[in-house]
C-alpha cells in the first residue's frame, strides 16, 4: 500500500476512535474513582484533572470519599463506603461530580452520612438522572476490596453476569451457621465430608460466602 493511501486510512481510524469517546467525565478530590463500568482505575495513572473519556450510553461509576484534613500537628483522614452511580450519558456531554466540598474534618464527617452528590452537565448546568447507592460496609480489617465482585454478588454490577443469580442475603444467611448434613446412603466418602465440614466451620464469613457461591454455581 502506498504511503499516500496509508496515512489517510490511519487518520480515519484514529478519528473514528476519538469520535466514539465524545463524553468527558470529571471527578475531583476528595472523591477518588474506583471503578468505571466494572473496570478498576489505578489512581497513579490519573492526570491532574481526573478526567475520563467515555462513550455515549449507559455507565456505572464507583467513587470513594478520601478526605485528608491533616495539619502539621495532627493527622486527620475521613473516608466513607464507596458510592455507586448509574447513569446514561449523551453525545458531547461534559460531566462532573458536583457536591459541596467539606472544608474541614467536622464538615466531612457530616457529609459522608448521606454523600449528597449530583452528576451534572457542565455545559447546560443540568443534573443527570442517576441511580445511586452506597456499598454495604464490610466488617473487619480489609487490606483490599474487590468492588466489582461485591457488586456482582449483589446483582448490581455493570453488565451483570447471568450465571450469578444468587441472593446475597440468602448466601450470608446460610454462611452464618455451621453446615449440618443429614446422613445419606449416597455419601461415598464420609471422611472427606467430615473434613470439609470442619474446614467450613473454621472459615470466616467472607470465605464461607465465596464457597457458597461456588457450590451453587457447580449445580
Amino acid at each position: 500500500m502506498k504511503l499516500t493511501v496509508l496515512v489517510p486510512a490511519l487518520a480515519g481510524l484514529l478519528w473514528a476512535g476519538s469520535a466514539l469517546a465524545n463524553v468527558k467525565l470529571e471527578v475531583t478530590p476528595p472523591y477518588v474513582v474506583q471503578l468505571i463500568d466494572g473496570t478498576s482505575i489505578n489512581p497513579k495513572l490519573l492526570d491532574k484533572s481526573n478526567s475520563f473519556p467515555l462513550e455515549a450510553g449507559d455507565h456505572q461509576l464507583v467513587v470513594a470519599f478520601e478526605g485528608n484534613y491533616s495539619s502539621r500537628n495532627d493527622t486527620k483522614f475521613v473516608t466513607a463506603e464507596p458510592l455507586v452511580i448509574n447513569f446514561t450519558a449523551k453525545d458531547n456531554q461534559q460531566l462532573t461530580l458536583d457536591y459541596k466540598k467539606p472544608r474541614n474534618e467536622a464538615e466531612a464527617q457530616q457529609f459522608i452520612k448521606t454523600q449528597n452528590v449530583v452528576l451534572k452537565d457542565k455545559v447546560s448546568g443540568q443534573p443527570l438522572k442517576t441511580e445511586q447507592f452506597i456499598l454495604p460496609k464490610v466488617e473487619g480489617f480489609q487490606l483490599t476490596r474487590d468492588y466489582q465482585q461485591e457488586l456482582i454478588s449483589m446483582g448490581k454490577a455493570f453488565n451483570q453476569p447471568t450465571t450469578v443469580a444468587v441472593s446475597t442475603a440468602a448466601v450470608m444467611a446460610s454462611a452464618s451457621a455451621p453446615v449440618q448434613v443429614a446422613p445419606s446412603k449416597a455419601q461415598s466418602n464420609p471422611e472427606a465430608l467430615t473434613q470439609l465440614q470442619s474446614w467450613y466451620n473454621k472459615a470466616d464469613t467472607e470465605t464461607r460466602k465465596a464457597f457458597q457461591i461456588w457450590v451453587i454455581q457447580q449445580q
